[in-house]
Protein backbone atom coordinates (compact mmCIF):
# COMPACT_ATOMS: atom_id res chain seq x y z
CA UNK A 1 0.00 0.00 0.00
CA UNK A 2 1.25 3.57 -0.48
CA UNK A 3 0.07 6.97 0.88
CA UNK A 4 0.80 8.82 -2.55
CA UNK A 5 -3.33 9.20 -3.46
CA UNK A 6 -3.88 10.19 0.13
CA UNK A 7 -4.23 14.02 0.61
CA UNK A 8 -2.68 13.54 3.88
CA UNK A 9 0.37 12.69 2.88
CA UNK A 10 1.37 14.91 -0.27
CA UNK A 11 3.18 17.67 0.29
CA UNK A 12 1.55 20.66 -1.40
CA UNK A 13 4.68 22.41 -3.00
CA UNK A 14 5.18 26.10 -4.02
CA UNK A 15 3.94 25.06 -7.65
CA UNK A 16 0.59 23.73 -6.95
CA UNK A 17 0.08 27.04 -5.34
CA UNK A 18 1.05 29.15 -7.90
CA UNK A 19 -0.97 27.10 -10.45
CA UNK A 20 -4.23 27.20 -8.24
CA UNK A 21 -3.92 30.72 -7.88
CA UNK A 22 -3.06 31.32 -11.81
CA UNK A 23 -6.34 29.25 -11.85
CA UNK A 24 -8.58 31.45 -10.04
CA UNK A 25 -7.08 34.33 -11.33
CA UNK A 26 -7.96 33.31 -15.12
CA UNK A 27 -11.80 32.28 -13.72
CA UNK A 28 -11.79 35.97 -12.08
CA UNK A 29 -10.87 37.18 -15.16
CA UNK A 30 -12.68 35.10 -18.25
CA UNK A 31 -11.03 38.05 -20.80
CA UNK A 32 -8.19 37.73 -19.45
CA UNK A 33 -6.53 34.52 -22.28
CA UNK A 34 -8.54 36.09 -25.11
CA UNK A 35 -6.81 39.32 -24.51
CA UNK A 36 -3.70 38.59 -23.94
CA UNK A 37 -3.36 36.60 -27.15
CA UNK A 38 -5.24 39.58 -28.90
CA UNK A 39 -2.18 41.46 -27.66
CA UNK A 40 0.51 38.61 -28.61
CA UNK A 41 -0.86 38.33 -31.72
CA UNK A 42 -0.90 41.76 -32.97
CA UNK A 43 2.68 41.93 -32.14
CA UNK A 44 3.64 38.68 -33.82
CA UNK A 45 1.82 40.30 -36.94
CA UNK A 46 3.82 43.47 -36.46
CA UNK A 47 6.79 41.00 -37.10
CA UNK A 48 8.40 40.61 -33.70
CA UNK A 49 9.51 37.44 -33.89
CA UNK A 50 9.34 36.44 -30.29
CA UNK A 51 7.96 38.57 -26.91
CA UNK A 52 8.02 38.14 -23.25
CA UNK A 53 4.66 37.44 -21.32
CA UNK A 54 6.12 40.10 -18.93
CA UNK A 55 5.84 42.56 -21.83
CA UNK A 56 2.40 41.64 -22.62
CA UNK A 57 0.83 41.61 -18.67
CA UNK A 58 2.13 45.22 -18.63
CA UNK A 59 0.59 45.93 -22.01
CA UNK A 60 -2.47 44.37 -21.03
CA UNK A 61 -2.13 46.45 -17.38
CA UNK A 62 -1.65 49.96 -19.62
CA UNK A 63 -4.86 49.04 -21.78
CA UNK A 64 -6.89 48.50 -18.76
CA UNK A 65 -5.91 51.09 -16.44
CA UNK A 66 -9.32 53.43 -17.02
CA UNK A 67 -11.96 50.88 -16.56
CA UNK A 68 -9.99 49.17 -13.29
CA UNK A 69 -9.89 51.80 -11.31
CA UNK A 70 -6.91 53.23 -12.49
CA UNK A 71 -4.88 50.40 -11.47
CA UNK A 72 -5.24 48.51 -14.75
CA UNK A 73 -5.01 45.05 -14.33
CA UNK A 74 -3.98 43.53 -11.27
CA UNK A 75 -1.83 39.91 -11.49
CA UNK A 76 0.90 38.67 -9.98
CA UNK A 77 3.85 38.77 -11.99
CA UNK A 78 4.99 34.89 -11.13
CA UNK A 79 1.94 34.17 -13.52
CA UNK A 80 3.67 35.22 -16.85
CA UNK A 81 5.29 31.84 -16.74
CA UNK A 82 1.85 29.78 -16.38
CA UNK A 83 0.04 32.50 -18.89
CA UNK A 84 2.56 32.09 -21.34
CA UNK A 85 2.24 27.90 -21.80
CA UNK A 86 -1.71 28.40 -21.68
CA UNK A 87 -1.67 30.98 -24.54
CA UNK A 88 0.58 28.58 -26.90
CA UNK A 89 -1.34 25.61 -25.75
CA UNK A 90 -4.47 27.49 -26.27
CA UNK A 91 -3.78 29.25 -29.22
CA UNK A 92 -1.63 27.29 -31.64
CA UNK A 93 -0.66 30.36 -33.40
CA UNK A 94 1.48 31.34 -30.65
CA UNK A 95 3.60 28.08 -30.30
CA UNK A 96 6.82 29.14 -29.96
CA UNK A 97 6.30 32.24 -29.63
CA UNK A 98 7.36 32.90 -25.76
CA UNK A 99 10.65 31.02 -24.72
CA UNK A 100 9.98 28.91 -21.65
CA UNK A 101 12.22 27.16 -19.07
CA UNK A 102 11.37 23.84 -17.38
CA UNK A 103 9.43 24.47 -14.27
CA UNK A 104 10.77 22.32 -10.93
CA UNK A 105 10.32 22.81 -7.39
CA UNK A 106 13.83 23.56 -5.53
CA UNK A 107 15.12 21.90 -2.62
CA UNK A 108 13.32 20.55 0.15
CA UNK A 109 10.76 23.88 0.43
CA UNK A 110 9.17 23.09 -2.94
CA UNK A 111 10.87 27.05 -4.13
CA UNK A 112 10.71 27.77 -7.66
CA UNK A 113 14.18 28.04 -9.55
Amino acid sequence: MTFDDCPLFQQDTQLDKLERAWKECRSKNPSLMPKLAEIALEMKRSGLPQWSTKGLFEVYRWQTRHNMNDLGFKANNNYTALAARDLMREYPELEGYFKTRQRKPRGNWGQVS
